[in-house]
């Protein structure tokens, strides 16, 4: 009861949006680190992605780790959206008469931006396990192979199919901007809740929400300018978009120059 009671206060509900936060930003480092392996060749990220179904396989079963993590995720997320539309509601609560003169500030600013990249980001989660993780989206086809007895998804020939499609790769941009301005909105109130909120320490605190939303959108969106702009090579037995451009390019010049 008194847990409930805590919660329906506005601090409460701060604690949970931060606690929360930490728990889906703890995940994107890790997720982050796990899809830079792609640098180091098709071997190292499906070796990655196997150790995440094996892990723990003699207690849990084959993949339970990875479903435990998705379930801790998944009540994350849920918690961190409901108590967010909740707090909102009741901030809007205790002030019903708005003010004579409404001046765009710059908590404002950041209060819209929260409300407009959450709801992208919803939107990118949804369409981002509907395409890697259950393959129901396949703007390129969706392949799997047998791994210890069981089918799973062919990952790094899977991020090529998908990010070799410019559009596929610039949304997936563009959704990791999103989730980096949220994070560095998120972080910066996070520190607001522990209590930095103050002048001596906004400056460092805003340079270090800075750094770690950056630095996770540089790492994130190298995946997808790497397979577009050819960096990374089509894996073996895969001819590469661009050679298909080129045969393509030549054949129909030779056509044209037979007529």
């Amino acid at each position: 009861m008194r847990l409930i009671r805590f919660y329906r206060t506005a601090i409460g509900k701060k604690i949970v949006v931060a606690v929360t936060g930490v728990v889906l930003f703890a995940f994107l480092i890790l997720h982050m680190f796990g899809n830079l392996k792609v640098f180091f060749g098709p071997t190292a990220l499906d070796q990655y992605a196997l150790h995440l179904r094996t892990i723990g396989e003699g207690i849990f079963g084959w993949g339970g780790v990875l479903w435990i993590t998705r379930g801790v995720l998944i009540v994350s997320v849920l918690a961190h959206i409901i108590t967010v539309i909740l707090l909102v509601i009741q901030n809007r609560r205790a002030r019903p008469v708005k003010y004579r003169k409404h001046r765009t500030q710059a908590a404002t600013i950041a209060a819209r931006l929260m409300e407009a990249s959450g709801l992208l980001i919803l939107v990118f989660v949804v369409l981002h396990i509907l395409q890697f993780t259950t393959g129901d989206i396949q703007p390129a086809p969706v392949l799997f192979s047998e791994q210890d007895g069981h089918m799973m998804a062919d990952v790094y020939r899977n991020l090529y199919a998908a990010f070799s499609i410019w559009w596929v790769a610039w949304l997936y941009i563009f959704a990791m901007a999103c989730i980096c301005v949220h994070l560095y909105h998120g972080g910066w109130s996070f520190l607001q809740t522990l209590g930095f909120d103050n002048q001596d320490r906004n400056f460092g605190a805003r340079i270090w929400a800075w750094c770690l939303s950056v630095g996770l959108f540089i790492g994130f969106s190298s995946v997808p300018l790497g397979f577009w702009t050819g960096y990374l090579p089509a894996p073996e037995g895969t001819p590469s978009l661009t050679a298909d451009a080129q045969s393509t390019d030549t054949s129909e010049t030779t056509h044209g120059k037979s007529h």
